[in-house]
């Protein structure tokens, strides 16, 4: 199972601590081996929700058995917002997406927000967009596939009354088109949760774009999209 937010969405809270319940195990991964402080603040914040929350080690986070073992006895993984460039580099360099890969196919839960969620498609692409206001590539990464575990680019963080939402939405159109691929556009407070390649709930209207040969986004992706 797979919950994809952006910003802070209570309706997702509330799923996510019914699905878990007050014993299971949450553990909260860094964006970046030296940016410990993301783990310990997403710990911090889903304590308050009556979560078992527990965060990554500071030695898993550059010991790759470590690692392994900590998310192997967790229940639930959630991977923060953060600079996305800096989350692939770390998340190649641990491994970390063949231990999603496995974890999530043992009944594990996948909790992603933000830079957290992009990296979870096929390339990061999005963190480009708008090109007003990219997340900074401070580490110089030139290779962009990511995971793959979704069909769909995401974007998050989504302002309609930005001055420049209409040509990020136009970035975001080109980008569906370009790369044949549709994209999840979520205002702050937006968020889905996935069974399998399903969307099976929904929440503060997510906007979908499909690509410009689709039919419609649920037809294409054989999704049945549930809002609250």
């Amino acid at each position: 199972m797979l919950f994809i937010y952006s910003g802070e969405v209570p309706a997702l809270d509330r799923r996510l601590s019914y699905e878990l319940g007050a014993k299971h195990r949450l553990l909260t991964i860094p964006y970046a081996a030296d940016e410990y402080w993301a783990a310990l603040e997403a710990r911090d914040c889903f304590r308050g929700d009556g979560l078992n929350a527990h965060a990554l080690s500071k030695r898993a986070c550059s010991d790759k058995a470590q690692l392994r073992n900590e998310v192997f006895t967790s229940d639930a993984i959630y991977l923060p917002g953060g600079n996305t460039y800096q989350f692939l580099a770390f998340a190649r360099e641990m491994g970390l997406f063949s231990l999603l890969q496995a974890f999530e196919s043992l009944g594990g839960i996948i909790v992603a927000e933000s830079a957290g969620s992009i990296i979870l498609s096929s390339d990061i692409s999005t963190a480009a967009i708008p090109t007003t206001c990219p997340d900074e590539n401070n580490i110089g990464i030139t290779d962009f596939q990511a995971m793959g575990r979704l069909s769909f680019h995401v974007s998050p963080h989504y302002e309609p009354d930005a001055p420049q939402a209409s040509n990020e939405m136009e970035e975001l159109q080109m980008l569906a088109n370009l790369s044949d691929t549709p994209v999840l556009i979520l205002q702050d407070g937006a968020g889905i949760v996935m069974q399998g390649d399903e969307v099976v709930f929904s929440t503060g209207s997510p906007t979908w774009l499909s690509t410009i040969n689709e039919q419609p986004l649920e037809q294409v992706a054989q999704m049945k999209l549930i809002q609250n």
